[in-house]
């Protein structure tokens, strides 16, 4: 095959192509443009205290035509609509390609872009009936050493907009709602706001961006190895950072604005960047830590123990005060027993100085109770939550969802759909023993803003959840806000590895599938399934995250054939009831599998064919985005194992229900709150 390789080093640099005959797994190295590597900022000057980047000759990439700058580009096929808002050059994965060029879009220096020939700045245009457009895209690509980017921080930005904008750093959305729609925009095509910015008026806001991981995944211009895989598609790698003569290695950063009009009888749109400095003041900036936070759950070994992790400012070992009530406000220490946490260690720094410790506990809970908690020790506590536990003598009921991954969209709209789901979902199951979450709690796994977003709907306080590692999880940072109990040394990574637990009549075995191993995946089940054997399970559940049988785009999946093959075996021989999966972005259910295959001789109840009796075989369900962060649309690939498939592109959850002989699943849709699937499985003695 033919491959033409083109990197692109940066705003208005040339760009140079190499052109060479490939076979699958051959492999090319391309030197990248030699260009002047210069920083923005004198090179030898990497404490950056309180520098201002915002100037007159700031140079902006911009767009005003009537096209979707992300058509074509790789997020382009994953329905993510921000492919154009990173660096020229830049790999997703450090692999793939973004495909875009901003080489066509007109160039500006300055710092105001606006709609109204009259004011001061870079006039935007206008459609034919003289309105402004749904959307502008705007660009500013800056230059540091790798040093100086890794030395940052903190960012203070200051912007004036009408009618509403989205800001990016290096792809990554940055700061508030800045008056989009709560639930944002389907397409960048789009008219929408919270409010309507009246003609010659703005809203100005300063925000702090205090999680700065963004900044550093910028383009790092160099020597790259590509490789063609077996699809024909090329990855690349770096393989040798270029340097200045002093050995200094750059990165490119990118600032994105995406600026909407209200509708389409808007006759203005307009931005203006007034202020962008790096570290700023960081004692001012440390008032607003909170000093204890991110509260998690985790069912302990069995129903009567639940795992406790939090992060708190204390580098002294913290607490779990536990009482039996149910008014926070008539929490008593004196009545509380004291359950002290296990490890306390440091889980990461925010800034330069403010250093976050996990702390990790477990508490004794009997079923059927009301209790008050708080977490943390005497130089703070948390606020006192309730935790009410569940009579589960004739079964229990959990809520399966997936993918919040906040931070895929914005994360103020992406956490107020995930708020709503769960408020959505508790209120249609309050009686609720915990959630089954399968995975992909973030964006970004070394974001901890992200985590913090996560942990905003303080249900999540009240509840525990069962955890799964999603492959947008696999960092250290997820151990550090979760707590799995009879943790194994089989499929582990540095973020988790496969575990269990027991819950009343159920064994419920949670895979890291992102480790690749199989053959450890299937040893710890049957290690499992064999040191339970002495208790008497009426069901036996797997919940992992990459789906085996999709709908959507991961129904492609290069891992997925693999993970298929030497996991269906496993869940056969060891009579698995129910394997419930995420990653998809789509909603699926099986129908009754075995040996790979369809069982056809179930005997229903229903002439839907909804309630089976004593079948044979697994079923397998995969949940829908959780938060309504993404979406994938269905692939035209060959699935007759789904017996169901949907995608409204709105949130989904599933309320789980279990007896001694019936397992109950029913899907809603949290637009409509419509109950879209339901399924039971009887079991007769």
């Amino acid at each position: 095959m033919l491959l033409v390789m083109v990197f692109v080093m940066g705003a208005c640099e040339k760009k140079e192509t190499e052109e060479t005959v490939t076979t699958e797994n051959s492999t090319s190295k391309v030197t990248m443009s030699q260009r002047p590597l210069v920083s923005i900022l004198d090179n030898e000057d990497t404490d950056l205290a309180s520098v201002e980047l915002v100037n007159e000759k700031m140079e902006w990439r911009y767009y005003d035509g009537d096209e979707d700058p992300n058509a074509g580009t790789w997020y382009e096929g994953w329905n993510k609509r921000n492919g154009w808002a990173y660096p020229e050059g830049w790999l997703d994965w450090g692999s793939t390609p973004m495909d875009f060029t901003e080489e066509e879009w007109p160039t500006y220096e300055g710092t105001v872009f606006n709609t109204d020939s009259k004011t001061k700045g870079q006039v935007l245009q206008k459609n034919e009936e003289g309105r402004a457009k749904s959307t502008y895209f705007l660009r500013h690509t800056f230059t540091l050493t790798q040093e100086q980017a890794e030395n940052i921080y903190a960012l203070e930005i200051t912007a004036r907009y009408n009618d509403a904008m989205t800001m990016y750093i290096n792809g990554s959305p940055v700061g508030g709602f800045h008056n989009i729609p709560t639930a944002n925009y389907s397409e960048n095509l789009e008219y929408g706001a919270q409010e309507k910015v009246a003609d010659g008026d703005f809203l100005e806001e300063t925000f702090i961006v205090d999680d700065v991981s963004s900044i550093t995944n910028g383009f790092i211009p160099g020597e790259y190895t590509g490789t063609v895989n077996e699809n024909g598609d090329t990855r690349y790698a770096l393989s040798e950072a270029a340097t200045d003569d002093d050995g200094n290695t750059f990165v490119d950063i990118t600032i994105a604005v995406e600026l909407h009009a209200y509708n389409p009888e808007d006759n203005e749109a307009s931005f203006e960047l007034l202020n962008f400095v790096v570290n700023p003041d960081e004692t001012e900036l440390a008032a607003d830590s909170e000093e204890v936070k991110n509260i998690a759950m985790n069912p302990g070994e069995n129903e009567r123990l639940l795992n406790f992790t939090w992060n708190a400012l204390s580098s002294e070992a913290g607490e779990i005060q536990l009482a039996e009530g149910s008014n926070p406000e008539e929490f008593s220490e004196e009545k509380a027993r004291i359950f002290e946490a296990d490890t306390t260690e440091l889980s990461y720094t925010k800034f330069t100085s403010i250093d976050y410790f996990v702390n990790k506990g477990t508490i004794e809970i009997e079923p059927d109770k009301e209790y008050l908690y708080r977490v943390g020790n005497a130089e703070a506590y948390s606020p006192v939550y309730s935790l009410n536990t569940q009579d589960i003598t004739d079964g229990h009921d959990a809520i399966f969802l997936a993918d919040p991954q906040i931070g895929t969209g914005t994360i103020p709209t992406d956490v107020f759909g995930w708020e709503r789901t769960l408020k959505q979902a508790f209120e249609t199951v309050p009686e609720a023993s915990f959630i089954l979450n399968a995975g992909d709690f973030v964006d970004t796994a070394n974001k901890e803003s992200e985590y913090d977003a996560y942990f905003t709907p303080e249900i999540l306080a009240s509840y525990p959840t069962v955890t799964t590692v999603g492959n947008h999880d696999v960092a250290v940072n997820y151990r550090n806000h979760f707590n799995e109990p009879n943790q194994s040394n089989l499929g582990e990574d540095e973020a988790g590895s496969d575990y269990y637990f027991t819950y009343g009549n159920v064994l419920y075995m949670v895979l890291n599938t992102n480790n690749l191993n199989n053959e450890e995946h299937v040893q710890f089940l049957e290690e499992t399934v064999a040191e339970t054997a002495d208790q008497a399970f009426d069901w036996k559940v797997v919940l992992f995250h990459q789906s085996i049988y999709a709908a959507g785009k991961q129904a492609l999946n290069e891992d997925a054939p693999a993970r298929q093959e030497a996991l269906v075996p496993a869940f056969d021989k060891l009579a698995i009831d129910v394997v419930f999966m995420g990653h998809d972005h789509t909603y699926g259910r099986t129908y009754q599998m075995h040996d790979f295959e369809e069982v056809t001789d179930v005997e229903f109840e229903d002439e839907e064919n909804t309630i089976a009796l004593n079948p044979k075989g697994t079923l397998y369900v995969t949940n829908s985005s959780a938060s309504g962060s993404k979406y994938y649309d269905f692939e035209e690939v060959n699935d007759p194992y789904l017996a169901v498939k949907e995608q409204f592109y709105v949130p989904t959850f599933s309320h789980i229900q279990f007896t001694k002989d019936r397992f109950t699943m029913t899907a809603c849709r949290t637009d409509t709150m419509e109950e879209f699937d339901s399924y039971t499985i009887k079991k007769n003695e």
